[in-house]
């Protein structure tokens, strides 16, 4: 004869351990709102999880046990329990409060095209704009007509190097920064750091006086990164101006000519002659034209006291004093001044002095033979 009160226990012991294992799920849930929102209050979860328990203690009332299950998946269901968190309710990485949240989801416009963009509103509003294959910040800046500042706060874009195609962005309607307050934080404070007005920060966030709480996420229009945080993530944003055998690094080396130790300021990376050689970052064009050793040579100033040198080419294509983009033709490979065959010599210099460009994001190797 089956022994069914033994059977019971068994299988009252296995959901009890199963409820258990949920307690703890329920106990040890994310709260970042980064998956989910909670919102039942944690001592209902602590009486249901009582009262369970009190009804597993009694075998006898299963039924009863089965109508609180009921009850319970009652509540978590109308308490909204899981709630996904919309698209574009983050900005950066501070959470945007629920009201602030609600607020950008509905007015946000949708699409990822420019013909959504109205400058001319007041009120903030942004789309999510795809990133095509070969554009850069600075070339969606140009074409949307927003500063890459607003970019980069807005996307909480630490390396602008790491783009990827395909990638959503969020593009506002305003210039302007977004800004999440420190403990020592005032409104007045925050307006000098980023020069702008505390009547348009509290204009732009709905505040009726300066309390600003640890944490609060503004929105400061008009107002820009500074350096040390421009700089973080522009800083490094360099671009290979060929590709080729690399052929001589940085530093010390035996002269080609002479066979002695000296020191070179750059790296060669040996090409067909005539190939193109392009801007490896915006800027403009400090010199162009023969320079000694370096033959026909174009040095290009760029922001944070950056500047490339791009030496021996058979043909300059920009002139002196022009502004050009990252990756535009600037030149070709030759063998011109003090070289021996067809390949661009390359330096880098951060405020005079030469750098290591294969240090430098973006700028490394492929491999051990090539550039």
């Amino acid at each position: 004869m089956t022994d069914y009160k033994n059977v019971f226990k068994s299988k009252y012991k296995k959901l009890e351990k199963e409820i258990n294992k949920s307690f703890r799920l329920i106990y040890q849930l994310d709260f970042s709102g980064k998956k989910r929102h909670i919102v039942i209050d944690k001592t209902v979860i602590d009486r249901i999880c009582k009262t369970f328990k009190k009804l597993i203690a009694n075998p006898t009332q299963i039924i009863i046990l089965i109508s609180a299950l009921v009850l319970f998946t009652i509540i978590y269901s109308f308490a909204g329990y899981y709630s996904p968190v919309k698209e574009g309710s983050f900005i950066g990485k501070a959470k945007i409060k629920e009201e602030q949240e609600s607020m950008l989801n509905i007015n946000a416009m949708g699409g990822n095209e420019s013909k959504y963009f109205d400058t001319n509103n007041s009120e903030l509003k942004f789309f999510f704009y795809k990133i095509k294959q070969g554009e850069s910040l600075y070339t969606i800046s140009k074409k949307l007509g927003v500063s890459m500042d607003t970019l980069i706060s807005f996307n909480s874009i630490d390396n602008a190097h790491t783009l990827n195609q395909d990638k959503r962005i969020i593009v506002p309607n305003i210039q302007g920064i977004i800004y999440s307050t420190k403990k020592e934080d005032t409104l007045e404070s925050i307006a000098q750091k980023y020069k702008v007005s505390v009547e348009d920060i509290k204009d732009a966030n709905d505040l009726t006086d300066g309390d600003v709480p640890e944490g609060t996420v503004l929105f400061l229009p008009g107002a820009s990164l500074t350096e040390a945080e421009r700089a973080k993530a522009l800083g490094y944003l360099f671009f290979k101006p060929i590709y080729g055998r690399f052929t001589s690094g940085f530093g010390i080396r035996r002269d080609p000519f002479t066979g002695d130790p000296g020191y070179h300021t750059g790296i060669d990376i040996s090409a067909p002659y005539g190939s193109l050689v392009k801007a490896s970052k915006e800027g403009r064009v400090v010199f162009a034209g023969w320079q000694g050793g370096y033959g026909k040579c174009v040095v290009i100033k760029h922001l944070f006291g950056f500047e490339t040198v791009y030496g021996h080419l058979s043909r300059i294509l920009v002139s002196n004093g022009s502004w050009v983009k990252q990756g535009e033709l600037i030149g070709r490979v030759g063998s011109t001044g003090r070289s021996t065959g067809p390949h661009l010599h390359f330096e880098v210099r951060k405020f005079g002095r030469p750098t290591n460009p294969l240090r430098l994001t973006g700028l490394g190797k492929r491999s051990r033979y090539w550039y």
